[in-house]
């Protein structure tokens, strides 16, 4: 079932390259064994092969960071509403796991709102962290920007791996890594002010 999901996923990209973007990242951040180490990469690799150019790659990334945190906001709201004891009886059915669901409790427990902003980019947490800021009533500003902001510092790595690697996966090209490292980095940057100053108005508020 997995497979057939993934395949129809990796189709809508290749036939519809934005809008299967959309619908790849949050079908895999509802359905948590989708892999976005394949979805993103795939895209950002599709993103150069058609000669998007640099302007194509930031609206893809924009496009697939808004796709995650449409995604998120399901859980979000569910877990608000529904509460913890519903999703440790239903998650099973939603291919939810316990144990990386204890692990993103006690990683919000331990961090907080930061929890969300730096668990979107961990792998087995990013999945997850939007159950328990729903549990803990987290304000849904506060979510939102958090999720955003660390959804797109994931979105902007793994799409512009494939971006930048195009087809030289095994291959791996000096050139083309630095200019991977090096736009990661300005991304990051950029996203830990506007973040840092997101974060000091809200405190005013």
């Amino acid at each position: 079932m997995l497979n057939e999901i993934v395949n129809f996923l990796i189709a809508a990209i290749y036939q519809n390259l934005f809008l299967g973007i959309l619908l790849g990242v949050f079908l895999e951040t509802i359905f948590p064994p989708i892999p976005s180490e394949i979805i993103l990469p795939l895209s950002g690799y599709l993103l150069s092969f058609y000669n998007f150019g640099s302007l194509g790659l930031l609206i893809g990334i924009l496009i697939a960071t808004i796709g995650t945190t449409m995604g998120s906001l399901l859980y979000y709201f569910a877990a608000l509403k529904l509460g913890r004891k519903f999703a440790e009886k239903y998650g099973k059915y939603f291919f939810i796991d316990k144990k990386k669901l204890r692990a993103a409790d006690n990683w919000f427990k331990k961090h907080g709102k930061k929890a969300v902003f730096f668990g979107r980019m961990l792998p087995g947490i990013r999945e997850l962290v939007s159950l328990p800021a729903g549990f803990s009533k987290m304000k849904l500003k506060d979510y939102l920007i958090y999720t955003f902001s660390g959804s797109l510092i994931w979105c902007s790595f793994l799409t512009s791996l494939g971006y930048f690697l195009e087809e030289n996966w095994k291959n791996l090209q000096i050139e083309k890594f630095s200019d991977l490292i090096f736009f990661t980095i300005i991304l990051a940057i950029i996203t830990y002010f506007i973040f840092k100053k997101l974060v000091k108005k809200l405190q005013k508020v």
